[in-house]
């Protein structure tokens, strides 16, 4: 106290910080790290989900560049056969986290990873962050899409002969993601 006294420091911040003091502090600390970690997490799980959308975005521009290739070589007649390929051969460059072609789920882990399903045709977006995803059925965190051929447009039968069938890259799946 003397030294202190000599010093010029008053005597009222010469005291440390009680035991109370101490416990309310930390658990306003906790409880901002509590909320910044929540947000945290939804922010990773809402980018990743907007990741998985921007590459069907890219499936789906690059399904149109195959049709207008075909239209534009005269050959309208194959565009139903790309209901048959792997949609991440029309991207330009194969996305970091796509495992490849496969008969069946790969035996890997496939969370955050994208596969081809040669037997289904589909291609298929296993969720890692699955907080606000309502799976499609108990337990499949996955997205599937598939290349279809659409139905025939109205005003063309069935019987007559077809000059061109039209694709679509759809979702086959019906789980809800936020």
């Amino acid at each position: 106290k003397n030294e202190a006294m000599r010093a010029g420091i008053p005597s009222c911040l010469q005291r440390g910080i009680t035991r109370f003091e101490f416990a309310a502090a930390a658990s306003v600390i906790a409880v901002l790290a509590g909320v910044l970690l929540e947000r945290l997490l939804y922010v990773e799980e809402y980018a990743e989900m907007t990741a998985m959308e921007l590459t069907v975005a890219n499936m789906r521009t690059g399904l149109r560049n195959q049709m207008g290739d075909l239209l534009i070589r005269d050959k309208v007649s194959e565009i139903g056969t790309l209901a048959d390929e792997n949609p991440i051969a029309w991207l330009e460059s194969t996305p970091n986290n796509y495992l490849g072609e496969f008969d069946a789920t790969p035996d890997q882990d496939t969370r955050g990873m994208w596969f081809y399903d040669r037997q289904r045709h589909e291609i298929v977006y296993t969720a890692n962050n699955r907080r606000h995803l309502s799976p499609y059925t108990d337990g499949d965190y996955s997205i599937r899409l598939r290349v279809v051929r659409l139905p025939v447009p109205e005003g063309e039968t069935q019987d007559a002969p077809r000059t061109h069938q039209w694709v679509a890259l759809v979702r086959t799946t019906n789980g809800k993601w936020f």
